[in-house]
């Protein structure tokens, strides 16, 4: 912590191993906040009232007492569930960016702290940084598959690669953070050992 609180360090000084934990989380961030709008954009929109059934501000917030907008909306049927035939656009759409906007930011944090974790191992920088390289792009890419794959219908092969080497990569990092927190020799880190 030192390094960061010292006066006049700056981000360009930063280790590569550093540099790509925050890049990473920074995209994560970025795509994250794309999420945002492209989630408000779809269940709000730019209108504050607008016509019932429409995104807006008032029709996602505000409740409407029964029989309002009632010309508008036509007469109630009364249906099975079941025979109601749904575009699987309707469906699949709202699930997957909900699923997406979560996973986009939950991911990004469990990578920071992580990485944070194994960088203090004081493994060879070029280990680490390979290591934190390969676990940031396979994140990525696990978090982005579910949208690729849904909005080009094929791709299918990257959930389940991209997955194996998230795990893998994690499992390093945490394998060996715990194991040099452990097992380490804590005098060698001491500056007067």
């Amino acid at each position: 912590m030192k390094l960061f609180i010292s006066k006049g360090y700056h981000l360009a000084a930063l280790p590569v191993a550093a540099k790509l934990v925050y890049t990473f989380f920074l995209v994560f961030v970025a795509i994250g906040l794309w999420t945002s709008w492209a989630m408000y954009r779809d269940r709000i929109g730019a209108d504050l009232q607008g016509p019932a059934g429409k995104p807006s501000v008032q029709e996602r917030y505000v409740n409407r007492p029964a029989g309002v907008d009632a010309v508008a909306a036509g007469p109630a049927l009364d249906l099975d569930e079941a025979a109601v035939v749904r575009p699987a656009e309707d469906l699949k759409k709202p699930w997957i960016m909900d699923v997406f906007h979560q996973h986009v930011f939950s991911v990004s944090v469990v990578f920071l702290i992580l990485a944070h974790l194994f960088m203090l191992t004081r493994l060879h920088p070029a280990v680490a940084g390979a290591t934190i390289a390969v676990a940031g792009l396979s994140s990525l890419l696990h978090v982005l598959a579910p949208v690729l794959i849904w909005q080009t219908g094929a791709w299918l092969w990257l959930m389940p690669a991209s997955g194996a080497a998230m795990a893998l990569s994690w499992t390093a990092m945490v394998a060996y953070t715990a194991g040099a927190m452990w097992l380490g020799n804590p005098r060698a880190a001491l500056p007067n050992a």
